[in-house]
């Protein structure tokens, strides 16, 4: 076994083990324990546990559990087709009803009930935010520690100390933006080796703290990699600007009385991120409607941030029914196994599709991501024949070749970025900038421009707004836009609302594993989900 991977083997185990006690809360094995005194000796060594830091949130947040499929199918106008009837996990998700797909009891596991059950998403699992916490205690040692390399190592830069820093301040950030989302508040550190009980830090705060650390280290990443394989799968400079725009977002969404604070920074750093990522340094670029699926084959240009895995390529999910493609995609385009069929397991309601693409509007992914190599479309069906090839290259015909499915999650990528530019201009009443930022959108994607072909009756908010339920229908955002905009308790909006009463007791969030309480006095649960 090479040197690098037993040492990944070494700080894994260790990780666990300390992250999995229970005498104390997220307790770890101390430093001499965890990974060695001696292992900070030189640049591998800072890589392979920065390396060792990114595989944590891929298992964490991508692969091991459905996190990401919340962001589409929570509240969502999902509809299991009547080829598979057991997906009762897909209609309980869609009203909101958390508390019944999280609890009631499964199936006997391999019985036919159990086929489409939970079994197979295990939307159960999201719940216990161990893993997610893996990632921040890893993220924290790495901070605190790779300054030790530049002690041993003389060819170690003061540069790439910070750079590796900046990493590190990245994905704590990153696990952090995914918490507070799923859960709210949550307890927060940035000690490499916390050992004390926490309370839950305001949600509101854990943001603005984020936002802190990240402007300091920011500019510290680069803007992309010499090496295109680590494009898009490490943070870059245009990968802390997305997240602290999101960031930003949030705040606005709930702190209202400081919103334009907020929506000003946001516009900032899509500036930021616009000249210095786009124009001055070529590093990103929106690809043409036609090579959309390029994106999702991972390491794109137009990715900011991903989490890298590709079925074709022997990186297969434990379970593909954890990822969005494989609801929407099927035979001969999708084949998960031999009993693959011809439909889908999801589609979504006619009167929200038609909503996003009224009749006879012009829009260059009808074309590219509805309709087949034959012609036909179905995405106004609500049945099985529905079919969304978004992350499906069908120039190269049917089949899920190595080239035409990829499956790499985007967390960021700048479609997304200059869409919540233009939402903040227009809440500040800048509509010129804000139509000409939706219009890059629109322009990519074959459509009209607004206002010219406007079917939002000339309202420039609900037009970006529904730009984004189009431009990033399965990457992970409508839920928690509905949620930061307040458009969850607005049936104008959201097909399965709450009502504003509920929001307030925080019916948005997630249920915590109970064993988030143990040995810990301070730790209390969402009172909503009780």
């Amino acid at each position: 076994m090479k040197k690098n991977n037993l040492l990944q083997l070494i700080f894994a185990a260790a990780l666990i083990i300390g992250m999995s006690s229970c005498k104390k809360f997220l307790n770890v094995e101390p430093t001499d324990s965890l990974s060695g005194n001696n292992f900070w000796r030189n640049k591998d060594d800072a890589e392979t546990f920065t390396r060792e830091v990114y595989r944590l949130f891929r298992v964490g947040v991508g692969i091991d559990r459905p996190i990401l499929l919340v962001g589409d199918f929570r509240n969502a106008p999902v509809l299991r087709t009547a080829t598979y009837p057991n997906r009762h996990d897909i209609t309980y998700i869609s009203r909101g009803d958390i508390r019944t797909l999280v609890n009631t009891i499964r199936p006997t596991p391999g019985t036919d009930a159990d086929r489409f059950w939970t079994y197979n998403v295990e939307w159960d699992k999201i719940s216990d935010w161990t893993p997610i916490y893996k990632v921040i205690q890893s993220a924290n040692i790495l901070y605190s520690l790779v300054p030790k390399v530049a002690e041993n190592d003389p060819s170690f830069t003061q540069a790439e100390v910070k750079a590796y820093q900046a990493e590190a301040v990245f994905m704590r950030c990153m696990s952090y933006f995914v918490m507070l989302r799923l859960f709210g508040d949550v307890p927060y550190f940035t000690d490499a080796y916390n050992q004390d009980p926490l309370p839950r830090t305001k949600h509101i705060q854990v943001a603005k703290s984020c936002l802190a650390d990240l402007e300091k280290v920011k500019d510290d990443l680069p803007w992309t990699y010499a090496d295109p394989a680590n494009r898009g799968v490490r943070a870059m400079r245009g990968s802390a600007l997305a997240l602290m725009m999101h960031l930003n977002m949030w705040l606005a969404g709930f702190e209202k009385d400081n919103a334009q604070k907020y929506y000003q920074a946001v516009d900032q750093f899509g500036d930021e991120l616009y000249k210095g990522g786009v124009l001055e340094n070529k590093a990103y670029e929106l690809l043409p409607i036609n090579r959309v699926a390029e994106v999702f084959n991972g390491r794109s240009k137009e990715g900011l941030f991903e989490i890298p895995n590709n079925v074709n390529y022997g990186e297969s999910y434990s379970n593909t029914r954890k990822t969005y493609f494989a609801h929407v995609l099927h035979a001969p385009y999708f084949i998960l196994n031999q009993t693959t069929t011809d439909l889908s397991e999801l589609s979504y309601q006619p009167i929200y599709m038609k909503t996003l693409y009224p009749d006879g509007e012009q829009d260059g992914r009808i074309k590219n991501w509805f309709t087949d190599p034959k012609g036909n479309n179905y995405m106004y069906s609500g049945t099985g024949q529905f079919t969304f090839f978004k992350f499906f290259n069908l120039a190269l015909g049917e089949g899920n070749t190595a080239q035409s499915l990829g499956n790499y999650q985007i967390m960021f990528r700048l479609a997304d970025a200059i869409l919540l530019q233009a939402e903040a201009n227009a809440d500040m009443g800048n509509e010129s900038k804000a139509t000409e930022l939706l219009n890059i959108i629109r322009s990519r994607a074959e459509a009209g421009l607004y206002p010219a072909n406007n079917n939002y009756d000339n309202n420039l908010k609900d037009a970006i707004y529904w730009e984004r339920c189009k431009e990033l229908m399965g990457e992970g955002h409508y839920y928690y836009d509905l949620v930061r905009t307040g458009k969850l308790y607005d049936g104008k909006y959201c097909f399965s609302p709450v009502t504003y009463s509920d929001f307030l007791l925080e019916s948005w969030t997630w249920p915590i594993n109970p064993k988030a309480m143990t040995n810990n006095p301070y730790m209390t649960l969402n009172n909503y989900w009780k």
